[in-house]
């Protein structure tokens, strides 16, 4: 007991074994470099020889990982850390990590979620109990992949944009769908050849300037044309031939 005791401050309500080897701060600076991630910590708990909170030189934040695999993640100015001293000098500490208070509390509360909202109001979001995943970017989001990409989809596949949608691809694309694909929109501009496997309805007027040709051979209305030239032609050749007998 008068070991327990000695260690404590039974009128303050806290352990003081641990005082000099974890330390709860707030970062004041935030400096990384090609040489480290480091922020700057006040620590009100430790005062110097004027009483003032005493801050930290730049000491480095732990990460996941740091040689094959490289992590980065920083707490921002003002964020609640816990450090921990390191035995390699008196001022010589590590941010091990951020925790929420009262005053500033988590963004939820639910345990199921993996949740980050970031600087600019950008979210993502893993839901444990339904295995929902939700990204709201505010920025641009750009996806780069060298290999193949495949997404498998059991249920239904939606994008909605109020914006341009541009796919490009350097080889062959193929739409595969074992039920009806509909296409709907404004005009439908369609450049260069085109290979479509398949019934093809649509309602509407269709304007081209090429021409149609099926299996058996040109469409209709190129038919038409052709039938009307030749037309045109023999009057033009029969007018030619009349007016010669007039002048004879």
């Amino acid at each position: 007991m008068k070991n327990l005791l000695s260690d404590s401050d039974y009128t303050k309500g806290w352990d003081n074994r641990f005082g000099v080897t974890a330390v709860v701060g707030k970062v004041s600076k935030i400096e990384c470099t090609d040489k480290g991630a480091n922020v700057r910590v006040i620590m009100p708990d430790r005062l110097d020889h004027d009483d003032n909170p005493l801050i930290s030189k730049p000491i480095p934040v732990l990460q996941i990982a740091s040689r094959a695999k490289k992590s980065f993640a920083v707490p921002r100015q003002n964020d609640n850390v816990l450090l921990v001293k390191l035995p390699n000098g008196t001022g010589n500490y590590a941010v091990i990590g951020s925790f929420y208070t009262s005053k500033d509390p988590p963004p939820v509360t639910d345990p199921n979620l993996d949740y980050v909202i970031y600087d600019d109001g950008s979210t993502m979001q893993f839901d444990a109990s339904t295995g929902e995943l939700t990204w709201k970017i505010k920025g641009d989001l750009l996806l780069e992949n060298e290999k193949d990409f495949t997404i498998k989809q059991q249920g239904d596949f939606n994008v909605e944009t109020q914006g341009n949608v541009s796919v490009k691809p350097e080889g062959d694309m193929d739409l595969l769908a074992s039920g009806d694909v509909h296409v709907q929109g404004g005009t439908l501009k369609l450049t260069g050849p085109l290979r479509i496997e398949g019934d093809i309805t649509h309602f509407g007027n269709m304007t081209t300037s090429g021409r149609h040709t099926d299996s058996l051979g040109p469409h209709a209305a190129a038919r038409r044309e052709e039938d009307l030239i030749a037309r045109i032609e023999a009057l033009e050749r029969r007018v030619t031939e009349l007016e010669a007998t007039r002048g004879t």
